[in-house]
């Protein structure tokens, strides 16, 4: 079982120039909510269990900007976000419209004939290279998009364009919502001046506060640092970050290699016991991992775990079926069973990771009738 790192892929070029667009719908969820549900318009919404307030359970999908403004996040337990945001509305009833709005979004920017990859139900990545011949021409494009985007569905999307699918992305969260960010190899330097690290993907939130503790919070205090000196503060990821700040990672959307297994894994901070926190970061990959299962059209047979604990042992566990299956109840059933018995290990966790392997493609409609039965 494999967990992504950056590959020789991610840091391959082509040697032309590439105008790589990345659109990112904005607080997705939150906003398919408002649409079903105008009344919700300029208010503080939590997406997530609309009993939380009574059970004090459950976890954020997403929220509103109005929200975010009282320190609520994605991730965070219902329990604290109703603590920072005592009178946030609370609502999941549109749920059942996430899936086909997404899909409705995406179909347009297949429409538009250009190399796309689906990162996820609310993210894509675009070559608009055959396309287009300049940034601006990119530009006016994102524009485009956005407005067709508006029309179809009622919903703003954030874009970025830049020479590499890194920094696009990186480009659609500079300046949401609604915004567009453009980054030519030019305005490298000034683009990467007063980021945090912390929004470079692959920089983690541990990874970032020990960058800190050493006085290292923007990318100005890395960008002139050598490969080796980087490799030496982050370990591999430092050839990665070397290449990023100069415009050399993956420049191309890449031909899909036929799957063999999907996976999500997250760093987890908590005492032994914190049943919450445990859950909260559980579930969270467990859907992560599955929706990569739907979206795509797969089925498998085995589930497999991560656990690291703190001193860096790792173990990995499996259980394979003797059928290929989609079934969300039982694939979440034998996951969670597998990492269970190190829920309360004194060792204490530090990293969870769940994924599938053993991959088939599944016809639509056709079950095994194991799954019936199981």
């Amino acid at each position: 079982m494999v967990f992504s790192t950056p590959t020789e892929e991610e840091t391959g070029q082509q040697k032309e120039l590439h105008y790589i667009l990345h659109v990112d719908l904005d607080m997705f969820f939150a906003a398919v909510e408002i649409k079903f549900n105008p009344s919700l318009v300029g208010k503080p919404l939590i997406v997530g269990n609309p009993r939380a307030r009574e059970s004090g359970k459950g976890v954020v999908l997403t929220c509103s900007y109005e929200a975010r403004k009282f320190g609520v996040r994605s991730g965070m337990s219902m329990f604290e976000a109703l603590k920072r945001c005592p009178e946030a509305e609370i609502s999941n009833s549109a749920r059942n419209e996430y899936r086909p709005t997404s899909k409705r979004i995406m179909s347009l920017l297949k429409s538009y004939g250009v190399r796309i990859r689906i990162s996820s139900v609310d993210e894509a990545y675009m070559d608009l290279t055959p396309r287009v011949n300049s940034f601006e021409d990119a530009r006016k494009f994102a524009k485009e998009l956005q407005s067709m985007v508006f029309e179809r569905e009622g919903l703003t999307c954030s874009v970025g364009v830049g020479p590499t699918l890194k920094i696009a992305k990186i480009a659609s969260d500079y300046n949401k919502p609604n915004g567009i960010t453009i980054v030519t190899l030019d305005d490298l330097p000034s683009f990467f001046a007063g980021l945090e690290l912390r929004k470079i993907p692959g920089i983690g939130k541990a990874t970032a506060e020990r960058l800190e503790l050493k006085g290292l919070k923007y990318c100005d205090d890395l960008i002139n640092l050598s490969e080796s000196e980087l490799i030496g503060l982050v370990g591999k990821f430092g050839r990665h970050l070397f290449r990023l700040f100069r415009g050399e990672t993956l420049n191309y959307i890449p031909d899909r290699q036929p799957r063999k297994s999907v996976s999500h894994e997250s760093t987890f901070y908590a005492s032994p016991g914190d049943h919450e926190r445990f859950f909260q970061i559980f579930n969270k990959l467990f859907d992560q991992t599955w929706e990569i299962l739907e979206r795509e059209n797969w089925k498998t047979k085995t589930v497999n775990v991560k656990i690291r604990f703190r001193g860096f042992k790792t173990l990995t566990r499996s259980e394979s079926l003797e059928y290929f299956t989609n079934n969300k109840q039982l694939l979440y059933k034998l996951a969670l069973g597998l990492v269970l018995p190190f829920f309360n290990d004194e060792r204490g966790l530090r990293l969870i990771g769940v994924g599938f392997s053993n991959l088939r493609q599944r016809e639509r409609q056709q079950h095994s009738l194991l799954e019936f039965i199981s």
